[in-house]
């Protein structure tokens, strides 16, 4: 089975491979596993499928993330023993992780929905505003508004109402912190 030792392996690896990533680092994996944990408390999911997953999902940043980070999930699990059975789920729940993306099991469903639980609040709004820079390349604070503003209309497709509970606090905040953002932005 998914020992102590091979979690604690996987989240090694997601430490080391995604060391200095501000936005999408270990520590953003971290919280999605809580979260996850969170929304997840009433359902009935596979913990070792959702541990992977979690710490495994952004493990490659390039354009096209979640298929390169689910190749290389996949390696790093047939390497560390990970149940063969239980990759493939692995898998798919990373390839959908992000808006756009499909996630047909519990667990990839519990992801998608703590991973863009971490892009609202005050945790995503800076994760947001660094990540918009990094990964979008964006240049000027409304572009970053418009990209905040986008990651909010996205709460709409939460797939548990636990989530949904969750996310209540964070996108009253965010809208906000937008107006402010735009207030300030008009000097």
């Amino acid at each position: 089975g998914y020992t102590e030792a091979m979690r604690k392996l996987i989240q090694q690896y997601a430490k080391d491979v995604t060391a200095g990533q501000l936005a999408s680092g270990f520590e953003h994996s971290y919280r999605v596993y809580h979260l996850t944990r969170e929304i997840g408390e009433d359902l009935s999911y596979d913990d070792d499928i959702l541990h992977a997953a979690c710490f495994l999902h952004d493990v490659e940043m390039s354009a096209g993330h979640p298929r390169s980070s689910a190749d290389k999930a996949e390696a790093i699990l047939h390497e560390t023993g990970f149940d063969p059975d239980k990759i493939p789920l692995v898998v798919e729940a990373i390839v959908n992780h992000m808006p756009g993306g499909r996630p047909a099991s519990v667990e990839a469903k519990l992801l998608f929905d703590a991973n863009l639980l971490d892009s609202i609040g005050a945790v995503g709004f800076a994760r947001l505003a660094v990540g918009g820079f990094l990964w979008h390349h964006y240049r000027t604070m409304p572009e970053i508004v418009d990209y905040l503003r986008r990651e909010l209309e996205l709460t709409g497709q939460f797939h548990f109402p636990r989530s949904r509970e969750l996310a209540n606090q964070k996108i009253a905040f965010t809208r906000s912190a937008l107006e402010q953002f735009e207030r300030e932005l008009r000097l």
